[in-house]
């Protein structure tokens, strides 16, 4: 029997290409993201007839629909071996020019949708005695950065909610992985702190060796484990 992933954000970026990779390993797939054309074509990307797919368009921080995505990969597949919390978003700027607006919606993408998935698959992790938990955090969830406080808020509250259930559900025999790369070159903080013209682009990390960190992740052994996963561009010397 082919093996279970719930992946959040899987319409664009890193999301996008995690799915892809699963899908060719043979997973069963649960997706979600907040654009609908993003999702329905990726699913049309993987020829899938939904067989091994099932997908909701909506906010990864509503925990109405995570709960109901859950339920529905559960009825469908019969098991979760795999959550990728994926979903998030950066706002950069001076603290002066953030919002509490900004604040809302960047805790609530990053963390708040981190929180919810997880709260409704680890109880069918316990109950199998087995899962993987991988959050995709940020070398901002390690290292305080220079006009990205609040990115940087979230996702230290990301990387120390991990480190937590590391503790909590190894007894269980739930693996928990902070994943936490420096830049990578996608569609992420495009108009929000990035442009797409800022030369240092062609220097950052593709969503590809995002991939195969997770892989690796996942390819480790039943007694083996691997807490967190830093990782940099070249061109970052920090």
């Amino acid at each position: 029997m082919s093996k279970v992933a719930i992946i959040t954000g899987a319409g664009k970026g890193v999301g996008r290409a995690l799915a892809k990779a699963l899908y060719e390993d043979g997973y069963r797939l649960g997706l979600v993201t907040r654009a609908e054309a993003d999702l329905a074509s990726l699913v049309e990307e993987l020829g899938a007839s939904s067989e091994r797919v099932i997908w909701r368009a909506g906010d990864a921080a509503d925990e109405q629909l995570a709960r109901e995505l859950v339920d529905a990969v559960l009825a469908a597949f019969g098991q979760i071996d795999v959550l990728v919390n994926n979903a998030g978003m950066g706002k950069y700027g001076l603290l002066e020019e953030l919002t509490v607006a900004n604040y809302d919606e960047m805790m609530n993408s990053n963390m708040r949708s981190t929180f919810v998935y997880t709260y409704y698959a680890v109880p069918h992790m316990k109950q199998r005695g087995q899962g993987n938990i991988v959050n995709i955090a940020s070398v901002a969830g390690v290292k305080g950065l220079p006009q990205e406080s609040v990115y940087c808020a979230t996702k230290f509250a990301q990387v120390g909610f991990g480190q937590a259930l590391d503790q909590e559900l190894r007894p269980f025999g739930i693996k928990v992985t902070n994943i936490c790369p420096g830049g990578i070159r996608t569609h992420f903080a495009i108009g929000t702190g990035r442009t797409e013209r800022d030369p240092r682009l062609g220097e950052f990390l593709d969503a590809d060796d995002v991939v195969k960190a997770v892989r690796f992740v996942l390819e480790q052994s039943p007694k083996s484990r691997i807490m967190e996963l830093l990782m940099r561009p070249m061109s970052e010397a920090h």
